[in-house]
């Protein structure tokens, strides 16, 4: 008996409803568990490669770049608000001591 192909849409919903499931997990327990949670979202980024997909940017956003820790304002990373050249916000990871800049646009 011939293997049933799944459809590339319905792969790609699929490895999108994983990430979410990862990262629910990995939020929950980012202080308690830090290695763990680092592990959900390397899982997660691995699901998405593989379906050549990124990760929503609300994830990506949330995530250092350089140690995988999810990012928590106050607790694992520290934000501030820079003026200068242009107006951004940068958000250290205490982990590592990683550094992402936003900028942020008025709104007219």
């Amino acid at each position: 008996m011939p293997k049933k192909r799944r459809s590339r849409a319905n792969t790609k919903q699929i490895a999108r409803e994983r990430v979410r499931i990862l990262w629910e997990l990995a939020r929950e327990r980012a202080l308690e568990n830090p290695h763990l949670a680092k592990q959900h979202m390397a899982d997660a980024r691995r699901i998405s490669r593989k379906v050549r997909e990124r990760l929503p940017v609300d994830i990506a956003r949330r995530l250092c770049r350089g140690c995988g820790m999810v990012l928590i304002p106050g607790r694992t990373c520290r934000v501030r608000v820079r003026h200068n050249r242009q107006t951004h916000v940068a958000v250290t990871c205490l982990s590592c001591g990683a550094i992402r800049r936003f900028p942020v646009r008025r709104q007219r």
